[in-house]
């Protein structure tokens, strides 16, 4: 898994939270755990579910090697059970906010997807949780209701989720078993992987899926899960990334940080990493930071702006749950920081 990083900020009114002891001056901090609800449109629907899976395992690393890492306090294969896959984030130190996927190779060894050797110095600490995946977000039975295929994915309701290479892996709810040599039984299928059990296909809390709804009405999906309480980190590549925003919270562009991670506009857009936002009618309205003042009649002044909407503020504007990055430079990391007055 690729590492990534976002920034959040403010509890959004469609969230419901579980708190537990969540006091800043308590030494003991149990993280939010709550749902929210995700309206799913007729067409094509960018979002993200903004909620995670519970902490598996937890401690601070030993050292780090090109595709492992150690905890000597740890008991991984009592703590990380069963086939299912992991992520590991660091919380702390130099690659505070870094994720990656891990397997336990003994009790205190985790074999890591990518190289952390070069920010683990020893005394890093770490979260690790089950990855989600289709069948938690939309219910091992298409508890959510989704529109189910009818012995194949004709008609059905396809949620598109990033492959990690540029693409998309398909996936819909068979409803209905068919008949004969190569039919397609109940369950989550991919759309051009057959009757292969699609259940477990992960969804990286950083990512942004789409659900393309051939229902004709609009349905209320419902996310529960536990809350991320760290700085996240996130790879954008070159072009379009679809992303999460990974809490499930209103963050106000002018709240996000992004400005510090994302490329700059010089008097204009055209070399400013643009945010595209899903505009709920379809579309999407981009944004930058322009970080120069123009000068001049009509001139486009310091701070978040729209695309199209010349010098206006644009700073009050939403992040939805799941939002477009396009990238204009080289890929990179960017952080998505918690700002210091959000009280998790």
């Amino acid at each position: 898994m690729k590492t990534r990083n976002i920034t959040i900020l403010g509890i959004a009114s469609g969230l419901a939270l579980s708190t537990g002891s969540l006091l800043a001056q308590s030494t003991a901090v149990t993280p939010p755990v709550g749902y929210r609800t995700e309206t799913i449109q007729p067409g094509f629907n960018l979002i993200a579910p903004n909620l995670g899976n519970a902490v598996a395992a937890s401690g601070a690393l030993e050292s780090g090697a090109a595709a492992s890492v150690t905890d000597a306090e740890a008991s991984f294969t009592t703590s990380l059970p069963g086939a299912g896959e992991y992520v590991l984030k660091l919380t702390s130190g130099a690659g505070a906010g870094m994720a990656t996927v891990v397997t336990a190779t003994s009790d205190t060894e985790l074999a890591t997807n990518d190289d952390l050797s070069s920010v683990i110095a020893g005394g890093e600490t770490y979260e690790i949780r089950p990855s989600r995946t289709i069948s938690d977000l939309f219910g091992a039975a298409n508890e959510a209701g989704l529109t189910e295929g009818n012995t194949n994915d004709t008609g059905a309701d396809i949620v598109w989720v990033p492959d990690g290479a540029g693409g998309f892996t398909r996936l819909y709810y068979n409803g209905t078993a068919g008949a004969g040599f190569g039919a397609i039984g109940v369950g989550w299928k991919g759309a051009t992987s057959g009757d292969d059990d699609k259940s477990a296909e992960p969804v990286y809390f950083t990512d942004g899926i789409f659900v393309q709804r051939f229902g004709g009405t609009p349905l209320e999906v419902v996310f529960t899960g536990h809350v991320e309480t760290t700085d996240s980190e996130v790879a954008v590549e070159s072009g379009f990334n679809f992303t999460s925003r990974i809490l499930p919270v209103d963050i106000a562009l002018s709240d996000s940080g992004l400005e510090n991670e994302l490329a700059q506009g010089n008097t204009n857009d055209l070399a400013a990493d643009l945010v595209w936002v899903p505009d709920g009618a379809g579309g999407y309205n981009r944004y930058y930071y322009n970080g120069t003042a123009g000068a001049g009649f009509g001139a486009i002044g310091v701070g978040w702006k729209g695309a199209t909407s010349g010098d206006d503020d644009k700073s009050a504007e939403l992040l939805t749950s799941g939002f477009v990055i396009e990238r204009k430079g080289s890929a990179d990391m960017i952080k998505f920081v918690i700002p210091p007055s959000l009280d998790l």
